[in-house]
C-alpha cells in the first residue's frame, strides 16, 4: 500500500463519518439476502436488522477526507518487514506498533478538528510529498507563523536521535506529538491567550462518534485523555518509516 494512499487532499478539511448502513453493510447485505433466504419473513427482517446494526455499530468502514479507512482489514502496520541492515528501533516497549493503533493515530495525524478552529492538522505543516516536513521556513498555525521549520518525519522509527523538536525539547516521539496540539501558535489548545484548554480538545473528540469506535479498538474503551492521544506516534513510526 502505498504511503497515504487512503488518506489524500491534505489542504482540505478532515470530516469522518460513518457511512449510512447501505455504505457500510453492502457485503453484509449480500450475505444476508444468501443467509437468510428462504426463512419467514419476519425472522429474515429480525436477523437482518441485528446483522445491520452490528455492522454499523462496527463501523465496518470510516470516511477519511477522500479515502475510507476499512476497520474490517487494517494495513499490516505491526509486521513490516525490515532489512537486515537495519539494526535501531526506538519504539518503545510501552508504546509497541499495534495495527489498530496505528490506524488511530493516522486518522488522529490528518484531522484538522485537532486544531482550535479545524483548520490545521499535523499533515498541514508535515506533507508526504516532502518527506513529511514543509517546503516552507517556518508553517503556518492557528494563530500566525511558527518560530522553526517542521521537521521531517521518515525515518522516525529508526532514527539515531531520540529526541525532537530542533531544540531537542521531546524526550521521546510520544511527548512530541501532542506539544503542537498544546501551542498557542500552531494548533491553540494551549489554555492560555484565550485559547481553549487540552481537555476541551478531549471533549471535542469524545463527541466524535468515529473516535469512540476508534478508541474502543485500540484501546478496550472509549475514553480519551493525552496519552490516548499521542497514539499519531505509533503511526509516524509504522508509516512512516522508509527503509
Amino acid at each position: 500500500m502505498p504511503l497515504d494512499s487512503e488518506l489524500t487532499n491534505e489542504g482540505s478539511p478532515q470530516r469522518l463519518r460513518k457511512p449510512g448502513v447501505s455504505r457500510v453493510c453492502t457485503s453484509c447485505r449480500r450475505a444476508g439476502r444468501l443467509t437468510f433466504r428462504g426463512l419467514l419473513p419476519r425472522m429474515k427482517f429480525l436477523l437482518f436488522a441485528i446483522a445491520t446494526f452490528v455492522a454499523a455499530q462496527s463501523a465496518a468502514s470510516l470516511k477519511a477526507q477522500s479515502g475510507v479507512v476499512d476497520l474490517t482489514t487494517l494495513a499490516n502496520y505491526a509486521n513490516q518487514p525490515i532489512p537486515p541492515y537495519i539494526t535501531r528501533n526506538n519504539t518503545p516497549p510501552n508504546n509497541p506498533i499495534t495495527n489498530a493503533g496505528a490506524t488511530l493515530g493516522r486518522v488522529l495525524f490528518y484531522d484538522k478538528r485537532l486544531s482550535r478552529d479545524d483548520t490545521v492538522s499535523c499533515s498541514s505543516c508535515h506533507h508526504q510529498a516532502t518527506a513529511f516536513s514543509d517546503t516552507a521556513t517556518a508553517s503556518t498555525g492557528v494563530n500566525g507563523t511558527t518560530g522553526r521549520h517542521a521537521m521531517r518525519l521518515i525515518g522516525s522509527r529508526f532514527a539515531a536521535e531520540a529526541k525532537f523538536f530542533w531544540d531537542e525539547r521531546a524526550i521521546s516521539l510520544e511527548n512530541q506529538t501532542t506539544t503542537p496540539v498544546r501551542d498557542h501558535i500552531e494548533m491553540g489548545f494551549s489554555g492560555t491567550s484565550g485559547d481553549p484548554a487540552f481537555t476541551d480538545l478531549v471533549t471535542k473528540l469524545g463527541a466524535v462518534p468515529e473516535y469512540r469506535v476508534l478508541f474502543s479498538m485500540t484501546f478496550g474503551s472509549v475514553a480519551i485523555d493525552e496519552t490516548r492521544n499521542s497514539e499519531s506516534a505509533r503511526a509516524i513510526r509504522a508509516q512512516y518509516s522508509v527503509v
